[in-house]
């Protein structure tokens, strides 16, 4: 029997009357478990035996291409300029200076690494 049909079966026992501790007991499964498809079972759904995805529901920000780029080349661009510092903070104050909305200076240093 595999895990959907597990638990259906012990919905479809609860609600014919068996109690939670014997279902649970008899399948090999623990009172969590079969506490938390009595939940979603109740709150409706036809999908609720399903598994849910395990994905997050955010995923990291990545900067654009051209904001990217901006980064590269203003770096290489202080790079060919005598005594000028080429680290991150320099790169956020450059940017700005040309009118743009520069990242935090963690992903600028980000850029700079790959």
């Amino acid at each position: 029997m595999d895990e959907i049909e597990t638990r259906k079966q012990a919905i479809s026992r609860y609600e014919n009357g068996e109690s939670p501790k014997a279902i649970y007991q008899s399948l090999g499964k623990s009172k969590r478990w079969f506490f938390k498809w009595l939940k979603r079972y109740e709150h409706g759904g036809s999908n609720w035996s399903d598994d849910l995805s395990k994905r997050p529901h955010h995923t990291r920000d990545k900067i654009n291409e051209a904001m990217e780029q901006a980064i590269i080349d203003t770096r290489k661009k202080l790079e060919t300029t005598l005594y000028a510092q080429i680290g991150a903070l320099n790169i956020k104050w450059h940017l700005k200076e040309q009118g743009l909305t520069p990242p935090p200076i963690s992903t600028i240093n980000n850029v700079l690494k790959r």
